[in-house]
């Protein structure tokens, strides 16, 4: 479609009540705990471009080969590296941006996201707070995860943790050694996954300092079924002895129970 729209259940039934008599009259109006948010849909695009002075440059059809995978293997890393960067930043193309969690999960739950006000509609604030430095992290991680949750028995409550690696390796430097690893699978593989109260705790080279809380439920990447990561035909450079082809993909990054995701900055 136009756009990316995202149900939301946002509300329990307010008509839910404890019977008065066994033939008490039930509030049979209208149900209202569905509404949605709506996103737009961003594209990426990749060029790859190359000469006849390359193809002569490497005359046997292995070289070729292998000259063509390698400009495919960096346009689809180039591709990936760009999500991973709008991930936490939201893009500035001055079109229709990818949205980045700078704006979908804020430092004061504010914004309009997925055309919601959460100024007006206050349900849809994320959870949000602070932490000073190594003394009090772990404590400001616990409140806002609890807050997230909502509850020790909630389905749903965050469970993956994602910054960058300063705040990642200043948690780590409070852990006791064997509190670190989400399962000894992860570690004998040397990949260095902590955990927090269940969740996955990592860290991605574009994040900074801001420690996001989230969960697949509610924080996805939507993306065209047909177009993601296309590689589409190979075209002559009008004019020129060269030849190019692009990496094309419509996405957006979405939120659905914006309040279950938290955000945890340095004060």
């Amino acid at each position: 479609g136009e756009t990316i729209q995202v149900p939301i259940d946002y509300r329990s039934n307010p008509d839910a009540a404890v019977m008065v008599g066994d033939q008490d009259t039930a509030a049979l109006v209208k149900t209202e705990v569905l509404t949605a948010a709506d996103y737009n849909i961003a594209q990426l695009n990749v060029p790859i471009t190359w000469t006849k002075g390359d193809d002569a440059k490497t005359p046997s059809e292995n070289a070729k080969i292998v000259f063509t995978r390698q400009l495919i293997e960096n346009g689809l890393a180039s591709h990936d590296d760009l999500i991973e960067q709008y991930l936490f930043t939201t893009s500035t193309a001055g079109g229709t941006e990818v949205n980045g969690l700078s704006d979908l999960v804020t430092a004061a739950g504010t914004g309009t996201v997925g055309g919601i006000i959460s100024g007006t509609e206050t349900w849809w604030k994320n959870q949000f707070d602070s932490f000073v430095d190594g003394s009090d992290i772990e404590a400001a991680m616990t409140e806002l995860f609890d807050n997230c949750a909502k509850g020790s028995g909630e389905p749903v409550m965050p469970t993956m943790l994602l910054s960058g690696s300063a705040s990642h390796a200043l948690y780590e430097s409070q852990l006791q050694s064997m509190q670190r690893y989400v399962n000894v699978d992860d570690a004998d593989s040397g990949f260095k996954t902590l955990a927090f109260k269940g969740a996955k705790y990592i860290f991605s080279h574009r994040g900074g300092t801001i420690v996001y809380f989230l969960n697949p439920k509610n924080f996805k990447l939507c993306v065209s079924s047909e177009y993601f990561r296309d590689e589409g035909d190979v075209q002559q450079v009008n004019g020129q002895n060269a030849f190019y082809f692009l990496v094309y993909s419509a996405l957006q990054f979405v939120v659905t129970n914006r309040w279950k995701l938290g955000h945890l900055f340095q004060a």
